[in-house]
């Protein structure tokens, strides 16, 4: 129900989401302007391709810790043993996360986030573990497959400039809102910029 893209460059992220939420019984939303899928909290961007209730949570309730100037293994060493944590602790006090037996992880949450700090991308799973892609280029959802596509065909070398990223994130949306019945204009692009 999701399509999220994200490209990286020497120090800045380029973040763009769409804006349908296709709920189970087929009916459709259209998120408002300022309710995006990927929002703005602290020094961080966040998104989440799954259940609406992870997107609700990143935008309106989660406070990340400060990820100050971290970079390289310091950063990632911090996504793992703060930011991890604080999100797990968040999603659990939110009540949308709790042990199930038929789950493989206790605490599983039902969606997947990409959070994107000091120009690094983490694409951290429903289980918590992160990972990142030395290609600098990230998709979530159903139409990620399209977008991704897209990307890899537009900035086979990754992205050299803000703007060519934006161009390729936009280009590659809207083939995704074309293919995927889950994904749909109006496109949010945000740019984040890091200490890399």
């Amino acid at each position: 129900m999701t399509t999220i893209v994200a490209v990286t460059g020497s120090s800045w992220t380029v973040v763009g989401s769409d804006s349908r939420v296709t709920e189970e019984d087929g009916r459709v939303y259209v998120l408002p302007k300022g309710s995006a899928k990927v929002a703005r909290n602290r020094a961080y961007l966040l998104g989440a391709a799954g259940d609406v209730r992870a997107i609700n949570i990143l935008q309106y309730a989660f406070r990340p810790p400060d990820a100050k100037n971290f970079v390289g293994t310091r950063l990632d060493k911090f996504i793992t043993s703060d930011f991890v944590p604080s999100l797990r602790a968040c999603f659990n006090e939110q009540g949308y996360t709790a042990p199930s037996p038929n789950k493989e992880h206790s605490d599983e949450s039902g969606s997947i986030v990409l959070a994107a700090v000091n120009g690094a991308v983490y694409v951290i799973g429903e289980d918590y573990s992160w990972v990142k892609d030395t290609s600098g280029i990230y998709g979530l959802g159903t139409g990620s497959p399209y977008a991704l596509g897209v990307l890899y065909a537009l900035l086979p070398e990754g992205a050299d400039n803000i703007d060519k990223a934006k161009a390729a994130v936009k280009t590659a949306l809207t083939v995704a809102a074309r293919l995927d019945a889950n994904t749909s204009a109006p496109f949010n692009i945000q740019v984040q910029s890091g200490p890399i």
